[in-house]
């Protein structure tokens, strides 16, 4: 289900306007939505605050220990990142797709 965020929520109205089952309301100059959305996602697109959010976006801005891309987090995915998909040498030259490992 989809939220809005009062400290961002201007009380444009944008939001009300492209709702297709009309489930956003004004209460106290800030959108509410109410148990008949949908979750289309309509309202969050034009919503120009980006107020409005589900609830695994609000999960995602949590960062999580030991996962993601993070520095240090194991080998890279890139040039001389890894030790490549088939046989060649190690040293980041030639072999086949991926080709070598780390350049010393």
């Amino acid at each position: 289900m989809y939220k809005v965020n009062n400290e961002k929520c201007i009380g444009c109205g944008a939001c009300i306007n492209v709702c297709p089952v009309e489930a956003i309301s004004m209460k106290d100059d800030k959108a509410v939505i109410d148990d008949k959305c949908v979750d289309c996602g309509t309202c969050a697109q034009f919503c120009p605050q980006d107020a409005i959010y589900t609830d695994q976006q609000q999960q995602s801005f949590v960062p999580e220990m030991n996962t993601g891309m993070g520095r240090g987090m194991g080998r890279g995915l890139g040039r001389g990142g890894g030790r490549g998909l088939q046989k060649g040498p190690r040293n980041g030259r030639g072999g086949g797709r991926g080709g070598g490992g780390r350049r010393r």
